[in-house]
């Protein structure tokens, strides 16, 4: 039988949640294939759902998370911003670090449920 644990997601908001884990690695498949379209593919996502979710983060920032490449011959893409490069790894520290101080509460607070 598995053991009590603890699952934490970090989500972002202003009026609406607008970042967490969906969004987050939408970006690090785009970083990777250099593509929206193909991160959402690989994600079981239309382009649309992927455009939506991206505009709607860009808005809550009020900054560019991806540099887009309409297509041509060469075909299109889209590359993440210095801005959201810097945005990505503030997200991921700041996780890491709660995720740390979470584990130590719920080691606290559950001990003898583990």
């Amino acid at each position: 039988m598995e053991a009590l644990h603890m699952a934490l997601q970090i989500r972002l908001a202003k009026e609406n949640i607008f970042f967490g884990p969906g969004v987050l690695t939408l970006l690090k498949l785009t970083k990777q294939h250099e593509s929206l379209n193909a991160a959402a593919k690989s994600m079981n996502m239309s382009y649309s759902k992927a455009y939506k979710m991206i505009k709607c983060a860009e808005e809550a920032l009020n900054f560019k998370l991806l540099d887009r490449k309409i297509g041509g011959s060469g075909g299109g893409g889209s590359t993440i911003t210095t801005e959201c490069n810097e945005f990505l790894e503030q997200y991921l520290l700041f996780e890491h670090e709660i995720k740390l101080i979470s584990n130590e509460l719920f080691e606290k607070y559950f001990k003898k449920y583990i």
